[in-house]
């Protein structure tokens, strides 16, 4: 039976009316970038990710002048009392700086965020226990790593953190915004305005709708024949245990080029074309049709660009932003903007290099895979196999029956491949059920910190999905893995050990 609008409206309504952990559970289920939520659910929050009910003025002053220990006006010139974005915890205000004239945008926190975070997250937790038992462990990380938000201290440090390790490694197309420190405290966090930019989840929508249009439908038809459409090809390429293609970075530049060329080109042949034959014959140029062209995003590149800055935040840094959806991410005149490091979680050498050898692994045992490879020699399967599954062993990694394919199964969909041919036609959370009645997954202490890579590793991949680009994170992260071992001395003996399957 299939969920209808009004069965989902109550739900909604109580989300939105709870606030706090509610909000942030909301954009979760928004997002849908496991493919997790019932599209009716998917539709009916949307307004989770950038039309949360904001806090009144009045509050929102009171707060600032608190942590400011001054009237607003004595730093801030030209407040806009209306947000630019609320979110779970607090919301987000453009103002300048009165001492520079720097364009910034004020973070301030909500002050019942923290006190409502424990019963939130209290009641969360018994349905998670009640319903989906098998994500119980994994709550338990995200609930920890969730409550680290309420100090802005905390993640300007992160902010700072970030953008230094990344300016660092010479990502020129990654923009990091500034943190102001000496204006910022507990609950206010003052960084340099991203201008021009745009929300990534507001480019797509508006990318969207103009597609929509040239087809003469509404853009939720057009998202769901899209998505009809590639669900039915991957099942297709499934069987053959072939990944879904997607269109190459240069291949798309060279059509948005040919696009950009036409929004030039059409006007100038159009008042040509009105001068002279347009004059004779009385029939003119419509110059609506240079609106038509569509000149779309290079989702390759975004998609690739997002993976690899964020698996080098993950294996070379230790340092890494588990929250990275299309919110905290801005469109700027060709660069990324990556902004939010409320949820950055920190990993220790130790845990980098076992990351790093299981992402090598991993790729290298995908492609002997017979899903993949059908001609393969089932025992350099089975060796790939028991090597993945012995090394995630060794990190922590606990199953009831400790059994190499589920060991491996899980390895190779978290870390590596989340396409057809390893995890539809089930969801994530039909295929999490299945793993579980299988061998269900033990005490994951000793690698708590796999739960946030898995967490936002596996939202740029649905992101990729959700634009035709798909991506095996193996793949993605490879060449960064290889080089951190390298650098140890520890890939020769990574080689050696795959030789030997």
């Amino acid at each position: 039976m299939s969920t209808s609008t009004s069965t989902v409206q109550p739900i909604f309504d109580i989300y939105m009316k709870l606030g706090g952990f509610y909000y942030k559970s909301g954009q979760k289920i928004a997002s849908n970038m496991g493919g997790i939520a019932p599209k009716v659910y998917q539709d009916m929050f949307q307004p989770f990710l950038n039309d949360i009910p904001a806090r009144s003025p009045g509050d929102i002053r009171e707060v600032v002048e608190g942590e400011l220990g001054c009237p607003r006006e004595d730093v801030f010139e030209n407040w806009e009392d209306k947000p630019i974005g609320c979110a779970s915890i607090g919301q987000v205000h453009r103002a300048t700086l009165k001492e520079t004239g720097q364009r910034v945008v004020v973070k301030v926190q909500n002050p019942e965020a923290e006190r409502t975070f424990n019963g939130d997250v209290f009641a969360l937790k018994t349905v998670v226990d009640l319903f989906m038992p098998q994500l119980s462990v994994a709550f338990d990380e995200i609930q920890r790593q969730f409550a680290t938000e309420f100090d802005y201290l905390g993640e300007m440090k992160n902010a700072i953190d970030v953008r230094e390790n990344l300016q660092r490694a010479g990502f020129k197309n990654i923009i990091v915004p500034k943190v102001y420190k000496k204006y910022s405290s507990k609950r206010l966090m003052v960084m340099e305005e991203v201008y021009p930019s745009i929300p990534l989840h507001d480019a797509l929508d508006e990318q969207a709708e103009k597609m929509a249009k040239k087809k003469g439908i509404t853009k939720e038809e057009f998202i769901d024949q899209e998505k009809t459409k590639m669900e039915k090809l991957a099942k297709e390429l499934a069987k053959e245990g072939k990944l879904m293609k997607s269109h190459s970075s240069s291949t798309l530049e060279v059509y948005i080029g040919l696009q950009k060329l036409k929004r030039v080109v059409f006007p100038v042949y159009g008042r040509l074309y009105n001068w002279t034959i347009g004059n004779v014959f009385g029939k003119k140029y419509d110059f609506k049709k240079v609106d038509d062209i569509i000149v779309p995003l290079n989702a390759a590149k975004l998609i690739d660009d997002l993976l690899t800055v964020h698996g080098h935040e993950t294996l070379v840094d230790g340092c890494f932003n588990a929250d990275p959806h299309p919110g905290n991410v801005l469109c700027a005149q060709g660069k990324l903007a990556l902004i939010d490091y409320g949820q950055v979680k920190r990993i220790s050498k130790k845990n980098r290099l076992d990351l790093s050898k299981l992402i090598v692994l991993v790729e290298k045992a995908i492609e002997v895979d017979p899903r993949v490879n059908p001609s393969v020699d089932m025992r350099v399967h089975k060796n790939a196999k028991r090597s993945v599954a012995n090394h995630a062993r060794g990190m922590g990694m606990k199953t009831e029956k400790m059994l190499d394919d589920s060991i491996y199964e899980m390895c190779a969909v978290y870390f590596g491949r989340m396409d057809a041919a390893f995890l539809y036609p089930r969801n994530v959370i039909q295929w999490t059920d299945w793993m579980e009645s299988r061998d269900p997954i033990g005490n994951i202490d000793e690698i708590d910190f796999l739960v946030m890579v898995n967490n936002s590793s596996m939202m740029l991949r649905g992101l990729g999905e959700m634009l035709q680009q798909y991506r095996n994170l193996a793949v993605s992260w490879g060449p960064i893995a290889r080089k951190v071992l390298a650098k140890e001395g520890l890939l020769k003996d990574v080689e050696s050990e795959i030789d030997k399957w």
